[in-house]
């Protein structure tokens, strides 16, 4: 019984910390190929897809945990070359804004992209 009661509380406080991202979309700019591209992060509960907004086409799926003040992303699918390297990223969320920092990414097509101080727009 205990056992299944540490489970469940592991399970809820996983659930919950994506919760703070999930069903949310926030636009911004991301450096890509020397140029400023416009973007929206769409998150659901457990991707996170990287939109251009103005071919409106889908750039990168990624998986994505959150803990602490931490998010690790990891490519499912998209135009990187990341394969299934696990960048990690310092983010914040201040009123309508939220912001990510590179903490360590070892693919170089995302964390040229990201930068090392993202700053994003929530969209209602």
């Amino acid at each position: 019984m205990k056992k299944i009661m540490i489970t469940l509380l592991i399970a809820f406080i996983a659930c919950s910390s994506n919760a703070q991202l999930s069903g949310t979309k926030w636009k911004g700019a991301l450096t890509i190929q020397g140029g400023a591209m416009t973007v929206e992060f769409n998150f659901s509960n457990d991707t996170l897809d990287v939109i251009n907004t103005s071919e409106n086409e889908s750039l990168e799926t990624m998986k994505y945990t959150l803990a602490d003040s931490v998010i690790s992303l990891q490519k499912l699918y998209g135009s990187s070359s990341c394969d299934t390297a696990v960048g990690k990223y310092k983010y914040a969320i201040a009123g309508n804004e939220l912001t990510l920092s590179v903490i360590s990414d070892n693919c170089p097509d995302r964390s040229a992209a990201i930068g090392s101080n993202l700053q994003l727009k929530k969209e209602e």
